[in-house]
């Protein structure tokens, strides 16, 4: 080696073409690690597997920050899924017909009007309410004469100045009378309680409180009670519908072998594709006594509150129904834990003492919610943590093993 500096040295003294090739000289003669203190190097930073669903990353490692961890909870209550449409609640509904023939002289209230009990919807001109309030008054007038005719053969009676018969006649008239003006208001109140403008004009009432959802009645038109439209398939047309939007029904067409499930008081969830990710809560409320003949499902009912009025009438939704499991409870962990790998899933479950490791573990999946949460019936336990992001890269360590490529192709667990 004294050689080769004193070579270098005198080498200064020569072109930069003799100093270069006298610093390869030297590297070349610098002793060569074998293959294994190569691999002990390496393997210091390389993740270990072991039992072909082990992974171990070394201390000296940092681990990549895509693998993050999420502690399962547990799920008391299954959910059978089913297909619902929303209609109105017909307890805080009504459909408004009119009690009397005629033609509309004016509509007071317009579709999306909120309306109060009592308040006019529209004003029909009408013969039959025109002479039912006739046959009112003209009762009440016959009734305040006779009323007075008697009181004034009572009067007499008492001087001697009137005989009995008038006397009984004149009671006998006064009865009469006050029959007919019950008879009279009794067939004026079929329309509803008299206006007091005294005319033909009938005024058609709301009888809730809410908002009118539709109408179907023009100024002009000709209407009476046994009205039907050759647009509709109503046997008798309502002209207006008066519903509480808060209040809605969810009707559900629930297949025979699902109806063992399912029980009056269940709690449910809805889900529309007009608002991603909004849940409303209702309840089932009336599950039917019978299959309908023609499609083999239960007709079941749901009530749902709708306070600001996101859900409409007629509207398709998806509907969650809860049901309560019996024994051990079952683990809800993301969706993303679990991996579906040559018809099987599995998680990744950190060890509980060296944090550097984890293990693939087979579980049994019942199976995934809408909401992006995948229900493990058995393999992990309530409490335990399992790797939420970041299992794929994980299975590529174990598949792959140490130096080989990946044999299987995992991905994130499908609806199964």
């Amino acid at each position: 080696m004294k050689e080769l500096s004193h070579l270098v040295h005198a080498s200064s003294k020569f072109s930069p073409l003799a100093v270069v090739f006298c610093l390869v000289f030297l590297n070349g003669c610098q002793k060569a690690k074998t293959p294994e203190e190569k691999s002990r190097d390496t393997s210091t930073f390389e993740p270990k597997v072991s039992n072909g669903q082990d992974v171990e990353f070394p201390e000296k490692m940092t681990q990549p920050s895509i693998f993050k961890t999420t502690e399962g909870k547990p799920v008391y209550n299954d959910e059978v899924r089913f297909t619902g449409r929303v209609t109105w609640n017909e307890d805080y509904a009504v459909r408004v017909y009119t009690p009397v023939a005629g033609q509309v002289a004016k509509i007071v209230a317009e579709s999306g009007q909120k309306v109060a009990p009592g308040d006019d919807l529209a004003l029909i001109h009408s013969s039959d309410y025109g002479q039912a309030l006739s046959d009112y008054l003209k009762a009440t007038a016959t009734l305040s004469q006779a009323e007075k005719t008697y009181k004034r053969q009572k009067e007499l009676t008492t001087y001697g100045a009137a005989a009995t018969k008038d006397v009984e006649q004149a009671q006998a008239d006064y009865e009469n009378a006050v029959a007919e003006k019950d008879r009279a208001l009794a067939a004026l109140q079929r329309y509803g309680k008299p206006t007091g403008d005294f005319s033909d004009l009938y005024h058609l009432r709301s009888p809730i409180g809410g908002y009118v959802v539709d109408k179907k009645i023009n100024n002009g038109q000709e209407v009476r009670p046994d009205m039907i439209l050759g647009s509709t398939t109503d046997v008798i047309t309502p002209l207006f519908t008066i519903a509480d939007p808060n209040h809605l029904w969810v009707l559900l067409d629930v297949p025979e072998t699902n109806l063992n499930e399912l029980k009056v008081g269940q709690e449910i969830e809805l889900r529309t594709p007009a608002y991603p990710g909004r849940i409303f809560a209702g309840k089932l409320t009336v599950v039917g006594a019978s299959l309908d003949p023609q499609t083999r499902v239960v007709h079941t009912r749901a009530n749902v509150e709708n306070p600001d009025g996101a859900l409409k009438a007629e509207m398709y939704v998806t509907v969650n129904v809860k049901v309560p499991m019996s024994g051990t409870p079952s683990v809800e962990v993301p969706a993303s834990a679990v991996i579906f790998l040559d018809g099987k899933y599995y998680v990744f479950v950190p060890d509980r003492i060296n944090p550097n490791k984890f293990s693939r573990r087979e579980v049994t999946v019942l199976h995934e919610r809408s909401a992006g949460a995948t229900v493990i019936l058995q393999g992990v336990q309530p409490g335990e943590r399992v790797v939420s992001d970041g299992s794929l890269e994980m299975n590529e360590y174990v598949t792959a093993g140490p130096g080989e490529d990946s044999k299987s192709e995992a991905t994130v667990t499908p609806n199964p």
